[in-house]
């Protein structure tokens, strides 16, 4: 195997910052490969590598990852975006964990699955889906698992519900909910209240990608990362209202709001195709991780919530 350098490919988004954090905290040698380097300066520690590429650029990926032990990808893009650009940058990142025999872990969420028939789903729950994004998910995935099987590179898959937490900012978690909670105004949800959700909190999900890509035994799997516990959307926004000292003001948009501003807008209708995700219970089962790993401890969702309400109470015109 090659040195103990880990290198995080997408390391401004929100997981790929909080895999950073993680692995600087823990005294790992880290590299950070960015788009955008004063987004990173903003973002990531001060003193952490940081080398700039473009994931799209096969050449430049395997180049930024050599001497790699582990490679995260952690890259995403907005939802319009997945079907020009995933399959590349998928591809170029496992070209460099096999180049420098690096093993390669690819967070993962539930899109696969499409509904679930079974709750709580457990990681042999069939691959279903039937959403672009659902599709594309399970076909990157397969794609890596056989070259796992062919024995040309090592992949782990951690597979994630809903994460929330510092740089979490996306419309959803930092507009709808804690943005709008920590100015004490009303907070938002999609779909229906009253049922169970799966909600991890963001450093936690960096701390099990970064389990997951040392311990051998894991490799060649997928792995459910479930988080603290299900709970309804209406007990996580209340509990968040309370963490920003706001009133208990929450509203429910129906699903069908997505698919009239679908219309007008390319974000609205890619969302549009996952709002079962909101109308129907999500909760992972959790129990094969548990069961590997069972010093690992997940924050509980009310220290969760008070830290990354602390975070948003940071950002600007908060």
């Amino acid at each position: 195997m090659a040195g103990d350098l880990h290198v995080v490919v997408g390391a401004t988004g929100a997981l790929g910052a909080a895999v950073v954090r993680h692995l600087q905290a823990a005294g790992m040698p880290v590299r950070a490969v960015v788009r955008d380097r004063e987004r990173a300066g903003e973002l990531l520690p001060a003193d952490v590598e940081l080398v700039t590429a473009d994931a799209t650029d096969r050449d430049g990926v395997v180049a930024t990852c050599a001497g790699a032990r582990v490679i995260y990808h952690c890259l995403n893009v907005p939802y319009q975006e997945w079907m020009a650009v995933m399959p590349q940058v998928t591809t170029n990142v496992l070209k460099a964990a096999q180049e420098h025999e690096a093993v390669l872990v690819f967070p993962g969420n539930v899109y696969g699955y499409g509904k679930f028939k079974r709750i709580p789903t457990p990681e042999t729950h069939p691959l279903t889906a039937t959403s672009r994004k659902g599709l594309l998910r399970n076909s990157l995935e397969q794609t890596l698992m056989n070259a796992h099987r062919g024995g040309q590179v090592r992949v782990v898959i951690p597979r994630l519900p809903d994460f929330f937490g510092p740089n979490v900012t996306n419309k959803l978690f930092g507009e709808m909910i804690f943005a709008a909670a920590v100015r004490h105004r009303k907070v938002k949800w999609l779909g229906r209240l009253d049922v169970l959700h799966d909600f991890v909190f963001i450093d936690d999900a960096a701390a099990a990608c970064v389990l997951l890509g040392q311990v051998e035994a894991a490799w060649g799997e997928s792995w459910h990362v479930p988080g603290a516990g299900a709970v309804t959307a209406k007990e996580f926004l209340s509990t968040v209202c309370r963490a920003a000292g706001a009133p208990v003001r929450i509203s429910a948009l129906p699903g069908w709001m997505l698919t009239v501003a679908g219309f007008f807008d390319d974000g609205a209708r890619e969302l549009a195709e996952i709002s079962y995700l909101f109308t129907q219970p999500q909760a992972l089962d959790g129990s094969k991780f548990r069961a590997a790993f069972p010093d690992f401890l997940f924050t509980p969702h009310q220290e969760a919530i008070a830290r990354t309400v602390e975070w948003f109470r940071t950002r600007p015109h908060s």
